[in-house]
């Protein structure tokens, strides 16, 4: 009887790459050390694994910013009241700091993929339980303006919304939202600056049908949530009934 198919497959799979990792072995994507192996699809080393800030409770549950300690008392900021933030929850793999700072800002001028793949994929092993948790319908991603996409040349918030989605077993839509005009970027702004600037600028494709649907929304750096909640006000106009947000990290308080 001829083996399986499937098993075959599997065994060819994982023999290539084994070869291809003795060829040309797995490095960290933090600091290029060569890595014996890579269990968990992670490729981080130990050292730079324990240089990420990464997010520890209490936080705001709308936002992700820190918060005082309660007696098991969950509180919202004091910008989220303020702001009146369209989205319901944040969930943040870390804090915009350090080593996980570093990783970001390479993953976007080096448009490196293999360091959003990794990163998406700690979130998952971090924060999988609090994500699957939320039951969405669909995943999508903040849009980026095509002009700034041709010349970033890669769309990490896309690549990390479709690497969600194929988690959660949900469709990834990460072209649902369009940007009307190229906005530019957000750095520099003024709180309620950064809220003019994105009021109005965004829209959800006319193929999409969003009625009572609960999104996921995905971005990588949420400061103010500005760009979040202009993206979730278009998504709740469009049926949405309910919006949370995932990033890679939260900025820290007065940045």
């Amino acid at each position: 009887m001829n083996p399986p198919a499937l098993p075959v497959r599997r065994w060819l799979g994982q023999s290539c790459s084994a070869v291809l990792d003795l060829l040309m072995p797995p490095r960290c994507v933090g600091c290029s050390l060569e890595m014996p192996e890579v269990h968990d699809g992670v490729m981080l080393c130990p050292d730079c694994r324990a240089e990420l800030a990464l997010i520890e409770w209490p936080v705001c549950r709308r936002c992700a910013a820190p918060v005082p300690a309660t007696d098991g008392v969950e509180l919202a900021c004091n910008h989220c009241r303020e702001d009146k933030l369209r989205f319901t929850r944040t969930v943040a793999l870390g804090s915009y700091e350090g080593r996980l700072r570093h990783l970001i800002m390479r993953m976007k001028i080096d448009r490196n993929e293999l360091i959003a793949r990794t990163l998406a994929e700690l979130a998952w092993r971090k924060a999988g339980a609090e994500l699957a948790a939320l039951n969405v319908d669909v995943v999508t991603a903040v849009p980026m303006h095509a002009l700034r996409r041709w010349k970033r040349g890669t769309n990490p918030p896309r690549a990390i919304a479709e690497r969600l989605a194929e988690k959660l077993g949900v469709p990834a839509a990460a072209g649902m939202l369009r940007l009307n005009r190229n906005v530019g970027v957000q750095v520099g702004l003024s709180r309620s600056a950064r809220f003019r600037n994105v009021a109005g600028e965004m829209s959800v494709g006319k193929t999409y049908h969003l009625e009572s649907a609960r999104v996921l929304l995905v971005d990588d750096i949420l400061t103010t949530g500005a760009t979040c909640s202009e993206a979730s006000r278009v998504l709740r106009r469009a049926g949405a009934v309910d919006v949370a947000v995932f990033v890679l990290a939260r900025t820290p308080a007065g940045d």
